[in-house]
């Protein structure tokens, strides 16, 4: 009762701290990165798309930084400087768009390996490469750890390698929970290399469980996008929404008790689980809506048995957002 006081208590400083730092997030894009972005509009040759930009603006340009980053700065006790601003948002602007072009295979493993590697010497073929490749110079221009952060966007890479595995049908649930943990773990560590604190004791474990749960709730609310693609993710093999439910909050549950090991003051921690702690339980509100489809399917749960309209779970409806808001009243950590 008290744990659930105290949440209540604390859900209008939480939104509000959200809210603010995405206000000053869109301030800085709009200042800093959208003119770059006009320039390459005007000489787009196709390989753009207006999703791109999208993708670029109101997703991780600007909640890579405005969410994760402010995060990493609440854990260490300070707050994030320019420098550290344009390296996260260009981080942000990397990884948005680099997942599409390795995917389409609109670029081969040889390429990206030396677009990676040496960036200024790599000879882009598209507008899309060099846009890629642009601020992927311009994150490791702006950090204090540029060798740490093209290290950890060649992990990134290599987990993106792995997932190409999950086109198989014969894959494991074993191996897929794997690739998943790499693919979400090696990202958040990527973030977090574009700041200047050096890592505590404990924290590499603890964001890479972050990663990786954060990689399996996107994979949950991803459902009948990689049904469609055919790709095989954990939330569309396990057949039972509340099976799914508690590897989630295990997940998630490991993930809070190595955020209290890590070597950083407990008020800080607590900190950085009230920014974190709002987007995971957004899964919750999902498993919700699954609930309800696999009830009306002789409870099983199987993506290939809905609609596109059934399966996506539209978090910018103001009864998501309630539901949301009171998973995090009733979280406990």
């Amino acid at each position: 009762m008290a744990n659930k006081l105290l949440n209540t208590i604390n859900i209008p400083k939480q939104l509000f701290g959200i809210l603010s730092d995405l206000k000053t997030q869109k301030k800085f894009i709009s200042n800093n990165i959208s003119p770059l972005l006009h320039q390459f509009e005007t000489i787009n040759d196709g390989s753009l798309t207006e999703k791109d930009f999208q993708k670029i603006n109101k997703y991780y340009g600007l909640a890579v930084p405005a969410i994760l980053g402010e995060a990493f700065c609440m854990l260490r006790g300070f707050d994030m400087n320019e420098l550290e601003r344009l390296t996260s948002t260009s981080q942000g602007v990397v990884t948005g768009l680099f997942d599409d072009f390795f995917d389409d295979g609109n670029i081969s493993e040889q390429e990206v390996k030396s677009m990676l590697e040496e960036p200024r010497l790599y000879k882009w073929k598209n507008t899309g490469e060099k846009l890629i490749i642009s601020f992927y110079i311009k994150s490791l221009d702006n950090t204090v750890n540029p060798e740490q952060v093209k290290e950890g966007a060649m992990n990134v890479f290599n987990a993106q390698k792995k997932s190409l595995e999950q086109e198989n049908s014969a894959i494991s649930q074993s191996r897929i929970w794997e690739i998943t943990q790499q693919k979400g773990g090696e990202s958040v560590l990527f973030y977090r290399y574009g700041f200047k604190h050096s890592l505590k004791d404990g924290e590499e474990e603890a964001l890479f469980q972050l990663g990786s749960l954060m990689q399996l709730e996107n994979d949950i609310f991803d459902i009948y996008k990689d049904y469609q693609s055919q790709i095989y993710t954990l939330p569309i093999l396990i057949h039972n929404v509340e099976e799914l439910k508690k590897f989630y909050t295990k997940q998630k549950d490991l993930f809070v008790e190595l955020s209290y090991k890590m070597d950083y003051p407990k008020e800080n921690v607590k900190l950085f689980l009230d920014r974190i702690m709002p987007i995971i339980n957004r899964a919750y509100v999902c498993f919700k809506q699954y609930k309800k489809l696999e009830r009306s399917n002789k409870n099983i749960f199987d993506a290939s048995k809905f609609s596109r309209k059934q399966l996506i779970c539209d978090m910018e409806k103001s009864i998501n957002f309630l539901r949301t808001v009171l998973c995090q009243i009733n979280s406990k950590y």
